[in-house]
């Protein structure tokens, strides 16, 4: 069967749309999801890494 997401605004749509599908007889599972903000902080240093900054740590050679 299909699965859906979905994405309520606040706790008032969430414990609206939680009692429907319980009433229902729907199995659910509850995803937490980190804010925005956070994410926006992992994209950055991703992309920093892609840019090519050198290393603050020399690099030894091998065997040693």
């Amino acid at each position: 069967m299909e699965s859906i997401i979905v994405h309520p605004k606040n706790s008032m749509e969430l414990n609206a749309l939680k009692s429907v599908l319980k009433e229902m007889n729907i199995k659910f599972e509850k995803a937490h999801v980190k804010s925005s903000f956070n994410g926006q902080k992992v994209i950055k240093k991703a992309s920093d890494n892609k840019n090519g900054k050198a290393s603050t740590k020399p690099s030894k050679p091998k065997g040693q």
